[in-house]
């Protein structure tokens, strides 16, 4: 039953889903405003915030949860003037808009990290919140700037990396990068100006401070709420570190949770009349390079198994039948690995390309499994292909395209290549640290051997006394080094069993002949010790130029697989335009090409 809205605030608009109620017959419950946190920490916990939404509103409370502006799908970009005075103003937005639209006097709210500072703001500008519980927020913006900078300082290419090997991590004099997540001298003097002072007056009735995993609240949150007279109730909030973690691993707390729906349930919100906002669009108009674009949230798939996608069309239409599908990368949602396919989805329709990014099953916005059970292998299932099968088949329905270009990283970039061996409608397949080309259940363990290998380069050896190696990676590879013995017998097995490295090159040699002899471009690009690129590195893939000459292979700057060194991004997007200003001027000499003989099936 949720419903995806856009909510107009200032010049921008914040991208939202609405959880109504699934038993309005209930006592009155109060609506519950989910403010998010900021940078990974809202990426990691993006998919639990989903799964609590979910379970709000199955107890009865209307939800709504929302991505600030400049983050995840919303509009606004990180060079914006006056970033955090629009977050507030999206906060007091999003808590008008569900108050007037469940006709009550006001809503309750959970702050997450920054979230919860920035609700305290919309307070005192006026916002509609009633109830605040707050969990990992900070008291001032200050603070928030002085743990993020910590953060930044612990990321390998801000640290030795940079002085050893000269790598530039790109980020430019006065900004901060944490994630892979900038924020510009303007936006940091602000937060650092930002502290929160609530007028005797506020709407605010009660606050619930929820610990750490028994790291205790910020003092100056108490400190400001009881100073505006409000009671303050300490709660335990276990779960916090897990409830941001990882995107693949996070989870509901239970407890936690428990503990706000019964602190939410002691005192009804009262009910002022019927509803009185007007429906929220499920569209966003934008300007991209002086190019006007309408994003459109689109429901997918049958009920029980449906996702929302992110379409972005060129307003003026085009008269192509090019479409690109950018797919999730691992656990990530839509908005892309630092919000890389958002941005590059809208600057490619401003150029004339619709552009959907899109949620596959048990990630981000899809239906499926919750969240907090995922497992590598579990992304190169082949339900996966299907549905993006499927996908292409929708968009040709809806006449929004019948080529399409597919772009992914990891997980993604596997889905896009077994795509487009299956279908021949997909005419590319741009692969950004794809996590394989085929996939055997041992794949893994092959990797996990030849990683051992590493130990015995003289080129390992230097970074690890450089200090250059994180400290997990070394673990990995001792015990990698553990498992040698037992991932020796495995691959003996699989070689049997015609399913070793040899056979794996060959199918993977195959699966290039098949697209080249479909005139089908690939792209695949690496960072530094990606195990595909090591694997197509060992197989001399890249230098049978002559055998492929529709397939492109790039390195990316950098180790990390997500990209988040801002230098890393940059190449990337580069690349990827790159890409798409080739396909666009090979279009005509394509146009007359045959969508038939296709699959419904990406499982290739």
């Amino acid at each position: 039953m949720r419903r995806p809205v856009y909510i107009a605030t200032g010049d921008s608009a914040a991208f939202a889903v609405f959880h109504p109620a699934s038993d309005p017959e209930r006592a009155a419950r109060p609506p519950v405003l989910i403010c998010p946190p900021w940078g990974w920490a809202d990426v990691a916990s993006y998919r639990a915030r989903r799964d609590w939404a979910t379970r709000l509103a199955a107890a009865g409370f209307p939800t709504l949860r929302f991505d600030l502006p400049t983050t995840g799908n919303s509009g606004g970009e990180v060079t914006d003037a006056g970033v955090p005075g629009g977050w507030v103003a999206a906060t007091l937005a999003a808590a008008t808009w569900l108050a007037d639209t469940e006709g009550t006097a006001g809503v309750a709210a959970l702050g997450l990290g920054l979230g919860g500072l920035l609700a305290m703001a919309a307070i005192a500008a006026g916002a509609p919140i009633l109830a605040l519980a707050l969990w990992g927020a900070p008291g001032r913006g200050k603070r928030f700037v002085r743990e993020t900078q910590a953060f930044s300082r612990m990321q390998p290419w801000l640290g030795g990396q940079v002085a050893a090997d000269g790598f530039d991590a790109g980020v430019p004099d006065g900004w901060l990068e944490a994630g892979g997540f900038a924020l510009g001298p303007e936006t940091l003097a602000e937060l650092k100006g930002m502290a929160v002072t609530l007028p005797p007056q506020s709407s605010l009735s009660r606050v619930l401070l929820l610990d750490r995993d028994g790291i205790a609240p910020d003092p100056e949150l108490a400190e400001a709420v009881e100073a505006a007279g409000v009671a303050v109730e300490p709660a335990d909030g276990s779960g916090w570190g897990g409830f941001i973690s990882h995107p693949e691993l996070a989870v509901v707390p239970e407890a936690t949770a428990a503990e706000l729906e019964a602190w939410l349930s002691a005192q009804p919100v009262p009910v002022i009349g019927a509803a009185t906002a007007p429906p929220a669009p499920d569209a966003l108009d934008l300007e991209i390079g002086g190019e006007e674009v309408r994003e459109t949230a689109l429901v997918l798939g049958e009920p029980g198994r449906e996702t929302i996608g992110l379409l972005a069309e060129p307003a003026a239409g085009t008269a192509d039948d090019l479409c690109a599908v950018f797919l999730n990368a691992g656990a990530v949602r839509s908005a892309g690995p630092n919000r890389m396919w958002a941005e590059t989805a809208r600057r490619w329709a401003s150029r004339g390309v619709p552009s959907l990014r899109i949620d596959l099953q048990g990630v981000g916005e899809a239906d499926g499994e919750p969240a907090g059970g995922l497992q590598i292998g579990d992304f190169y299932a082949p339900r996966f292909g299907a549905q993006v099968g499927a996908l292409l088949d929708e968009l040709e329905r809806r006449e929004v395209g019948r080529r399409f270009i597919l772009v992914g990283l990891c997980s993604g970039g596997y889905w896009a290549f077994r795509t487009a061996v299956a279908d021949e409608r997909v005419i590319a397949a741009l692969l950004l640290n794809a996590g394989a080309l085929r996939w055997v259940d041992d794949l893994p363990h092959q990797r996990e051997a030849h990683r051992t290998s590493r130990a015995l380069e003289r080129r390992w050896w230097q970074k690890l006394l450089r200090r250059e190696i994180e400290a997990d990676r070394i673990v990995r590879l001792l015990r990698s080094v553990f498992l040698n013995a037992l991932a020796g017998v495995r691959r003996s097995i699989a070689r049997l069993a015609g399913r070793g490295e040899s056979s794996l090159r060959k199918g993977m040699e195959d699966d290039l002949d098949l697209l080249r002899d479909r005139r089908t471009r690939v792209v695949l690009a690496f960072s530094e010790d990606e195990p595909l690129g090591e694997e197509v590195q060992r197989y001399r893939l890249q230098e049978q130029v002559a055998r492929w000459p529709d397939a492109h292979f790039a390195s990316l700057p950098g180790n990390d697989h997500t990209l988040r060194p801002l230098s890393a991004q940059r190449a990337a997007s580069a690349l990827l335009d790159e890409e798409l200003a080739l396909l666009l001027g090979a279009a005509a000499s394509t146009s007359g090409r045959s969508a038939s003989g296709r699959s419904t099936s990406g499982s290739g």
